[in-house]
């Protein structure tokens, strides 16, 4: 569903495509990661997956606008656009101190890179066996790809085709570099300096009216070949955020944790103390580009003289990478007013609200409210949604425990097994995420009454509450008898006595 924004989040949208796409130029940083640490990572994901059979039937039955809505254009047009944009402004900028201030821009990744990791880690919730395994494998394959040794150029199309896929990953994998798998294939020179910069010498003659530059059988290879890299890349993009989305979908602790374990093994790529290596022929003379320029083969790594003073500068701009992360996050937090509220029918009978508001007046948090959603009909759900700003969190009543999962991106374990929630997450990516919050809260207050000879409970009502009943009276191991049951609390939790 597409977001309503406003012009000054539309413009944060673009800066944030700007982010990325200087970092996506860097061999060794990730767009993925900023996507992540910014918060549009989940977003960005879920608009590249609405690029499929539906969208395209839309669009060739000309229906522009609702194929707009259905692909969130809107947003992506945004990203990258900005990403684009960075190519040929803050791309530049960063080239200069790349090439004059190497030592510092390299530790001041590293250190904003460490930041997204605790950034990162910090939300991801309770940690099993199964999750620190899988930051196990996550860590593994991010050292691995560190120490690979690169291969030699290849301008075969269909192995560029391939490069654009693989190229592209890092947009949408965190901690994956997009710009180091091309150089570990051999053809981050030919891909993202020669083939950039014969488009814009084309585009340039185009401009000044001298077409001649169209038979030159050179320059139309080289376009060819950013021509299928640019394809490769599109469909790298496409697929790549199906594939996530699905098991993002399923199995998103798991995930989750690779993606932190993996950003946590990449740091080697960016670690800021390395020499370059640059490729030579047989005879051990430099390589260059097409502008004249030695071609990165390698990266040689080193521990510095910890009292050598340009040490010290750089464990500083490590210390200013962390604190950029970290202001992000603090800025985040504080700088929306959070609204949170009851969703239910006819429900001005309701304490919550004055519960709620007397609660955040205690606790300081002046800034944040709560309010009624009184809605005779679920489908207005969706239009509090998009018009409502600021929304952190919701508190689900009859009628709608059950109705409201349809709006949802994601639900609990336990409120997919009850099917019904009574709260909803608004996230930091965008998505809303259901709870069951009545079975915590019943089972803690029956279990003090609890006695031996205890061994049959009657339930009256078979709607979400009786549901999250049953669950926790099963996790008690006591029979139940329901009032007006229905067969699916029979065949899920029930012991009929």
């Amino acid at each position: 569903m597409q977001k309503e924004r406003s012009f000054l989040d539309k413009l944060l949208l673009f800066i944030k495509g700007l982010a990325m796409g200087a970092a996506n130029k860097v061999p060794g940083v990730s767009g993925g990661t900023v996507s992540y640490v910014l918060g549009f990572y989940e977003e960005l994901i879920y608009s590249f997956r609405k690029i499929n059979y539906r969208a395209f039937k839309l669009l060739i039955k000309g229906e522009f606008r609702e194929f707009f809505k259905f692909t969130n254009a809107q947003f992506v047009m945004l990203i990258m656009g900005g990403s684009m944009f960075s190519y040929f402004s803050v791309s530049l900028v960063l080239d200069y101190f790349l090439k004059y201030y190497e030592l510092y821009v390299w530790s001041w990744f590293f250190g904003m890179i460490v930041g997204s990791v605790y950034y990162m880690a910090k939300d991801f919730g309770s940690w099993n066996k199964r999750n620190f395994v899988s930051l196990a494998i996550g860590v593994s394959i991010g050292l691995g790809i560190s120490f690979l040794t690169p291969a030699v150029e290849n301008d075969n199309l269909w192995f560029v085709f391939l490069c654009g896929i693989i190229g592209v990953s890092g947009m949408t994998l965190p901690g994956l570099s997009g710009s180091f798998i091309l150089i570990l294939l051999g053809n981050y020179v030919l891909l993202l300096v020669d083939s950039v910069n014969v488009l814009l010498s084309v585009f340039g003659n185009i401009i000044i009216g001298n077409f001649e530059v169209l038979s030159d059988p050179i320059k139309i290879k080289y376009l060819k070949i950013i021509a299928v890299f640019t394809g490769g890349s599109a469909f790298g993009l496409v697929s790549i955020s199906h594939v996530l989305g699905f098991v993002l979908k399923r199995w998103n602790k798991i995930v989750n944790a690779i993606i932190i374990g993996f950003i946590t093994g990449s740091l080697g790529i960016v670690w800021p103390w390395k020499r370059t290596i640059f490729a030579t022929d047989e005879n051990n003379v430099f390589l260059l580009d097409q502008e004249g320029g030695k071609i990165v083969e390698n990266y040689e790594r080193f521990i510095p003289e910890i009292t050598n003073v340009e040490t010290l500068f750089a464990v500083f701009f490590v210390f200013l990478g962390i604190g950029l992360i970290l202001a992000i996050d603090y800025y985040d937090r504080r700088r929306k007013n959070k609204v949170f509220g009851l969703l239910g029918k006819d429900i001005s009978y309701s304490f919550s609200r004055g519960y709620f508001s007397e609660k955040f007046t205690k606790l300081k948090l002046n800034k944040n409210k709560y309010v009624n959603f009184d809605i005779q009909d679920i489908q207005e759900f969706s239009k509090i949604i998009k018009e409502r700003e600021h929304l952190a969190g919701i508190n689900v009543t009859i009628p709608y425990k059950q109705q409201v999962i349809q709006f949802l991106d994601k639900l609990d374990e336990t409120a997919k097994e009850i099917g019904a929630v009574n709260t909803i997450k608004f996230t930091k990516r965008g998505n809303l995420k259901g709870y069951n919050s009545d079975v915590v809260g019943f089972e803690n207050s029956i279990k003090p009454f609890l006695k031996n000879h205890h061994k049959k409970a009657l339930i009256l009502g078979t709607g979400g509450a009786s549901k999250a009943i049953a669950y926790a009276l099963k996790k008690i191991k006591l029979n139940i008898n329901l009032f007006l049951e229905t067969q699916w609390v029979k065949n899920k939790f029930l012991t009929i006595a």
